[in-house]
């Protein structure tokens, strides 16, 4: 798909998360921006300071009939898909977070140039989920809602200020591995249910999370469907051989691994010694305690650069950044 900028969208809203990444996406989204004025786009670049700021200029691209545009990572997705979710918004995607598993899951381009030039191309459906509880109004996620396990070390890692990148996920488990929790749960997918003790519950809509760690490596937003991934209780050493292998699907194969499908999920998770309900993350963010009810939201957010690009010669021969 190798495009002239008239077949582009041509009024873009670039939305930069100036601290994704320790600073680095504040540069990145300028050259973004150059870019996108160097195709003839007529480009408003904002670097918001809040995410109250970050969802009203979303509102009003959106109200003006604007492409938006995200430079950053899952957090800056998390919360312009509140925004942007079951509406016609249109959303193209830059990565520049720390772990981008939104863009790895819809398998976008990595480099400055291609993804700037994806990020204009025609947008397509995608699935999200939508989280839904007595106590709180629905909100939606991307990539993999997590409770147990996962969601705490993706808590400690966000704590952490070394090291740095996807390698501090690895540490977090590491650490949280010392003093592993067992929790109750009960679910239910599509009126089938189960209950028992378990480490972790993943619902996925992507395929990874943590960096790169495919906790669902079947997991697909075309499809309509979630991946529920489930790792009973086993030990902390049963774990730590397994965790290696998320990278690679390869943990499927555990015997402690329950994997099953569904398009509407109610979920409790308490933990066993103090019977306290669990918090669910989604995106790598906090969407409330449990229980919740989790639906996929089918063709519920429209992205570009789902279509591979045509190569373009010029432009492969330069520096990307």
């Amino acid at each position: 798909m190798n495009q002239t900028p008239s077949e582009m969208h041509q009024r873009i809203t670039v939305i930069t998360n100036k601290k994704a990444n320790r600073g680095r996406a504040a540069a990145k989204g300028t050259k973004v921006t150059d870019l996108l004025r160097s195709y003839g786009c007529e480009v408003e670049h904002h670097q918001p300071a809040s995410i109250d700021e970050t969802k009203q200029v979303a509102r009003d691209a959106i109200n003006e009939e604007r492409h938006l545009i995200a430079v950053g990572g899952d957090g800056l997705l998390h919360h312009l898909i509140q925004v942007c979710a079951e509406t016609h918004a249109t959303l193209g995607i830059v990565a520049a977070g720390t772990g981008n598993d939104f863009a790895f899951g819809l398998d976008l381009p990595v480099g400055l140039r291609d993804s700037t030039r994806a990020a204009l191309t025609p947008t397509q459906g995608i699935d999200l989920l939508k989280f839904e509880d007595a106590n709180r109004p629905a909100c939606y996620g991307a990539t993999i809602a997590t409770a147990g396990f996962s969601a705490v070390v993706n808590v400690r890692a966000e704590k952490m200020s070394w090291p740095r990148g996807s390698t501090r996920y690895t540490v977090a488990t590491l650490r949280e591995l010392a003093k592993l929790k067992r929790y109750d749960f009960e679910l239910n997918v599509d009126g089938v249910e189960t209950e028992g003790r378990c480490l972790m519950i993943a619902i996925a809509n992507t395929r990874a999370f943590g960096g790169g760690m495919q906790i669902a490596p079947q997991a697909s937003p075309h499809d309509g469907n979630a991946e529920i991934v489930l790792i009973r209780d086993t030990s902390a050493f049963n774990l730590l051989r397994m965790l290696p292998k998320t990278f690679s699907g390869g943990h499927t194969e555990h015997p402690a691994v329950e994997i099953s499908r569904g398009t509407k999920i109610s979920v409790a998770l308490r933990h066993h010694d103090s019977r306290e309900n669990c918090r669910l993350r989604s995106d790598g963010e906090d969407v409330g305690s449990l229980p919740q009810t989790v639906t996929v939201v089918s063709g519920g957010l429209r992205v570009a650069g789902l279509s591979p690009l045509a190569p373009n010669a010029e432009e492969a021969a330069e520096e990307d950044e």
